[in-house]
């Protein structure tokens, strides 16, 4: 058999139907390192799988596993296409029954499944698992405690709360508080689950009265950590972290990361009507990597748009997050993301009536529609492979009033209504 990687990723995410590969947590490859494990008896770490399915940047386009991992990964992807994904990897002998004592097999197996069900249906144990989870502050302004209520003392399972950090936490059932404490502006999902399934899941949304910067490692943004000089990037035309005050806030710059820029507010603002007007540049001149991705995200409260820009040939990085919609490069033709990077680049988005658009400069490079509506605007955020430059945003809503802006300079100009 001829290794395909991406038939294989396609195998495997058709099977856990956990949705685009790139919203998986550390929970999810955790998961599937396990079952690989189980089923093949060889294994493939987390981080080998988050390199696999593009949740880790690599160095090369055509970027193929080592032998060992393509020789685990397509024992097991032919595992899942058999239907025995948690078994030791074997295939199972040729049966020698007569047909006789086949369909008496097949008989008795079908009665135990009617009576199966009977008892699923009929007995009170199956009924839904109690539990009680909630928050009583899920919407404050940074840096706060947020108090979660919970009672879970109903479960035979461990279970566990993801603070939406990618992070894990045991709930003691004999507990009923758990407290997490948010230092950093943003909107975090919060789940709840056992080992077998999530159990439960809402929003928790740490306001800001002003933008907050910092970095996170390549391909990482849950590692987000904010600047200790929330001020040495504020230049008197722009918002740009230099090489030196990177340095001084202790970045490697020998490694690869992400400059970060977020803004946080209640805004009471739709985002499915809504404009968005800025100027951006992040190229070899401002201390970028190669391709040098911008990118520009508008969080609602039901859903988001968030737009990779890519240096030409580079539209394998090029992302979009639509509301219930995911393009990636790796699978779609994204190219309309990129763009000369040489200069300067005047974006603007619109939405409206479920239609969204991408202008450079004047010209629509980009329209795409979406079903589920976004909701009100609950934050902004740029990101920026290496370091960037922000020079101004607009937002308007449905009337073309101006309801935010920033020329972020060292006074800044804001009309937020």
């Amino acid at each position: 058999m001829q290794f395909d990687l991406e038939e294989i990723k396609r195998t495997i995410a058709k099977k856990y139907d956990w949705g685009p590969s790139a919203d998986w947590t550390n929970f999810h490859f955790k998961e599937l390192s396990k079952d690989i494990e189980a089923a093949t008896g060889d294994r493939l770490s987390e981080e080998t799988l988050k390199r696999i399915f593009g949740k880790r940047k690599v160095n090369t386009e055509s970027y193929q596993p080592q032998a060992f991992s393509q020789m685990v990964l397509m024992k097991y992807a032919e595992g899942l296409k058999a239907g025995h994904s948690r078994t030791n990897g074997t295939i199972p002998e040729k049966s020698f029954l007569t047909a006789k004592v086949r369909k008496t097999i097949w008989w008795v197996f079908g009665c135990g499944i009617f009576l199966a069900a009977v008892l699923f249906f009929t007995t009170p144990d199956n009924e839904p698992e109690k539990y009680r989870f909630s928050c009583k502050n899920p919407r404050d302004t940074y840096p706060f405690t947020a108090m979660f209520e919970y009672d879970v003392s109903e479960i035979d399972d461990s279970v566990f709360i993801d603070f939406g950090k990618d992070g894990e936490t045991f709930l003691p059932p004999e507990k009923s508080m758990i407290n997490y404490f948010y230092s950093n502006t943003g909107v975090y999902n919060v789940q709840v689950y056992t080992r077998k399934k999530r159990l439960d899941s809402l929003r928790v949304v740490a306001w800001a009265h002003d933008w907050q910067a910092g970095y996170f490692p390549n391909s990482t943004p849950e590692k987000f950590s904010h600047f200790m000089d929330q001020s040495f990037y504020r230049q008197p035309d722009c918002f740009y972290a230099t090489s030196e005050g990177l340095k001084a806030e202790h970045v490697d710059l020998s490694q690869h990361s992400w400059t970060d820029y977020r803004y946080f507010s209640p805004f009471g603002k739709d985002l499915d009507h809504l404009s968005l007007e800025t100027r951006v540049l992040n190229n070899a001149s401002t201390g970028s990597f190669s391709c040098y991705d911008i990118g520009i995200a508008l969080q609602g409260d039901f859903g988001t748009i968030d737009i990779t820009f890519t240096q030409s040939k580079c539209s394998r990085y090029a992302m979009l997050k639509l509301s219930e919609k995911q393009m990636d490069g790796e699978y779609d033709d994204l190219s309309a993301f990129t763009v000369d990077m040489s200069d300067w680049l005047q974006l603007r988005t619109k939405t409206e009536e479920g239609n969204f658009k991408v202008y450079l400069g004047d010209k629509l490079i980009f329209t795409e529609q979406y079903q589920k509506p976004l909701g009100s605007l609950l934050g902004i955020r740029y990101y920026f492979f290496g370091s960037g430059k922000i020079d101004y945003i607009e937002l308007k809503d449905s009337l073309e009033n101006v309801f935010y802006r920033n020329d972020f300079t060292s006074t800044g100009t804001i009309a937020h209504k």
